[in-house]
């Protein structure tokens, strides 16, 4: 009986680890998609077009119907249009809930150009907010890829709270 007792405790601390994957999985991996997105808001505002579109699909498509290629051109005018493009990732809501090695993704992000003291300054006036839906999956080295995005332009008043309060923190003149 006292051998039984002894080993008990240690059954259960086996079993309980073994569960510790399973169950850490899903955090590793929306973990895994905000650094994803952090590292394509860098490639964005250094213009580096070609690594940004290294984290879409060849299947890639969006809400207006524009595959790969066209998206590439709809970026690379938007920054060819701005000077010193400053973009903020604000929240990010991540369900990596599918079965299907898919992953769900709502953001917010402000994008704003100009000098960086005359941004401070005219932050509210210069700032536009986009709220975004992207679609990932896992290619077949079981990194995430863009297969879907839709977005739309938002007021500051139509900022999810957690948005507003990681803009006051950036700028608590706010």
């Amino acid at each position: 009986m006292k051998a039984r007792r002894a080993s008990f405790p240690w059954a259960l601390v086996l079993a309980a680890a073994a569960l510790i994957p399973a169950g850490c999985g899903r955090p590793a991996e929306e973990v895994r998609i905000r650094e994803f997105l952090k590292k394509s808001v860098v490639l964005a505002e250094n213009r580096d077009i070609a690594g940004l579109m290294d984290h879409f699909s060849p299947e890639y498509s969006d809400f207006e119907g524009r595959d790969k290629a066209s998206t590439e051109r709809l970026i690379a005018d938007y920054l060819g249009e701005f000077r010193g493009i400053v973009i903020h990732l604000l929240s990010s809501r991540v369900d990596v809930s599918g079965p299907d090695g898919r992953a769900a993704v709502e953001c917010e992000m402000s994008f704003s150009h100009g000098a960086a003291e005359v941004l401070r300054k005219l932050f509210s006036a210069t700032s536009e907010f986009y709220r975004f839906r992207f679609n990932l999956e896992k290619n077949g080295k079981s990194e995430w890829r863009l297969v879907y995005a839709e977005w739309r332009s938002i007021s500051l008043a139509d900022l999810l709270p957690e948005s507003l309060r990681i803009l006051k923190k950036l700028f608590p003149e706010l």
